[in-house]
């Protein structure tokens, strides 16, 4: 608690002694202003509601708790009008029967207020809070209708009365909502130091509330020598606002305190304005301020002033060019990678593709090796051109459909007769009859066109020399890939040949000639 704090509810007590030691003195001086105790009450209680505005932190807490001083600030009020302004039956009644509202409302927003600052409320909490607001209610119903039953206050003649039943309950249900605000407060607390000190707003609350027994104890306000020590409204006061002084001064409620001196002794270095730019604040850090070429200064309006404060960029600055040195590391170390994936993309691209050449030249090796030794003997060499035109047309159209085949899962049959075409014009340079025919074109796998080439060739390869036609139909019908025809038979080894292959075949042949029928599954 600051200084300036103890100094507001110090100035009460001196008011308070010196009314009581000049009281006609002051009566004369300043007629209807002598109650000044009570006049400076009222205005201590609106004192504290400012405080509590700028300390308390938890913003529905601070709304309950200001709104509790001005309850405060309304007893004294209705006190003073009471006894100075209304002098009527009426009135004074009414203002009587005012005093109470502010001892309904008080506990009751206390209580709110302690329980705001719980993060889970508990069943318990949430009955006790219903009970506590029917309670209230219902004494505030029982309040306002005193004069039919008279369960609060009993009023006989010349001033005199005496307490209802109404009345301890509502003392009764103060008390305890008052040590509800305290033991949830306790309850929430996570600072064990806090704990510890739990007796300070115990204390705070026990002393104004023995002050409030003797009060109901004895009938009335204690008197010394004649002379009233206290009333029921100070001593409630005091009472509520010790219970939350307490609290705050332990730090079972948070709040705004030593701000000031965190604020010099921070790390920030910073300084506070006012609005004509005049210095009020400086913290520590601004003495150790580092070179001005790594700081950056700001400057930001606040409430009442401005606020200046210098930021050391130095570490940033040196993060900013080591970070910049890893970005660049990296993007090399990027390029690199890149260029790595791009040289193993290539090679295994080649690696694919010499792969696929060695395949083709495998496939077609008996082929090649005929042609080559073709070439060893010079004498026949012209005879076997028409042979070798034969094999070389079977070796560039079968690569072909390799590499078609390695790029895609099927192939149209135009492929295939447009190899088989070619190979038939191979044929025709050695004097054979040859004819080609085609369907409507229709897919099927890759490797079955393959195939079916393979024996187109195998086929031409038997009868090459022996025959005068060979006739080839591309897909004459849907269940026939290749149909040829030849007026030779076959040799032995082409026979071998047609047990070893996948294909579904058909084969027939007379004296006159040979057929095979070539069969698939068509795929669209």
């Amino acid at each position: 608690m600051k200084k300036h704090f103890f100094l507001y509810f110090a100035i009460f007590p001196a008011v308070a002694l010196l009314n009581m030691l000049f009281p006609a003195q002051l009566n004369q001086k300043l007629p209807y202003l002598h109650d000044i105790p009570t006049i400076a009450l009222a205005v201590m209680m609106l004192v504290w509601g400012r405080t509590l505005h700028s300390r308390i932190i938890h913003a529905q807490t601070r709304r309950c708790l200001v709104t509790v001083s001005y309850f405060l600030f309304a007893l004294f009020v209705i006190r003073i009008a009471r006894w100075e302004y209304f002098q009527t039956e009426i009135s004074d009644r009414l203002l009587w029967y005012l005093y109470y509202i502010p001892f309904i409302a008080v506990p009751l927003l206390s209580y709110h207020a302690a329980l705001y600052l719980s993060p889970v409320k508990t069943r318990f909490q949430k009955v006790s809070l219903s009970a506590a607001w029917v309670l209230s209610i219902l004494i505030a119903a029982g309040l306002l209708t005193n004069d039919l039953h008279g369960w609060l206050l009993q009023i006989v003649s010349g001033g005199k009365y005496s307490h209802g039943w109404l009345y301890y309950v509502l003392f009764a249900a103060s008390v305890l909502l008052s040590i509800g605000v305290v033991a949830v407060l306790l309850r929430n607390c996570r600072l064990s130091q806090a704990r510890r000190l739990g007796y300070v707003p115990v204390c705070m609350f026990t002393v104004p509330l023995l002050l409030l027994v003797l009060y109901n104890f004895i009938g009335g306000d204690p008197k010394v020598f004649g002379v009233k020590i206290f009333y029921m409204h100070e001593v409630y006061a005091l009472c509520c606002i010790g219970i939350w002084e307490g609290c705050i001064l332990i730090g079972l409620l948070p709040s705004n305190t030593g701000y000031r001196q965190l604020f010099v002794e921070s790390h920030i270095s910073a300084k506070l304005r006012d609005a004509g730019d005049a210095v009020w604040y400086t913290s520590v850090q601004v003495q150790r301020s580092a070179d001005p070429a790594d700081t950056v200064t700001q400057t930001k309006p606040i409430s009442g002033g401005s606020i200046t404060w210098t930021e050391d960029v130095h570490t940033i600055r040196r993060l900013r060019e080591e970070l910049e040195e890893a970005n660049a590391a990296i993007e090399e170390e990027n390029d690199l990678i890149e260029e790595e994936n791009r040289i193993a993309a290539e090679r295994t691209q080649y690696e694919t593709q010499n792969r696929l050449y060695d395949r083709i030249a495998a496939h077609s090796r008996r082929q090649l090796a005929e042609i080559a030794e073709s070439y060893a003997d010079t004498d026949a060499f012209t005879s076997y051109l028409p042979k070798n035109l034969l094999l070389g047309t079977y070796i560039k159209r079968c690569a072909n459909l390799m590499l078609l085949a390695d790029a895609n899962r099927q192939l149209s049959t135009d492929e295939l007769m447009l190899a088989i075409r070619e190979t038939l014009d191979a044929l025709r340079l050695s004097g054979i009859d040859c004819m080609l025919q085609s369907g409507d074109a229709r897919e099927y796998p890759s490797g079955l066109l393959v195939s079916v080439y393979d024996l187109t060739e195998a086929l031409a390869e038997s009868v090459y020399g022996r025959c005068s036609t060979f006739c080839a139909s591309v897909a004459p019908d849907a269940d026939t890939v290749l149909l040829l025809e030849t007026d030779a038979p076959p040799s032995g080894a082409f026979r071998e040949r047609l047990q070893t292959v996948g294909l579904r075949l058909t084969e027939s042949g007379t004296d006159g000639g040979y057929q095979l029928r070539i069969g698939g599954v068509h795929r669209v």
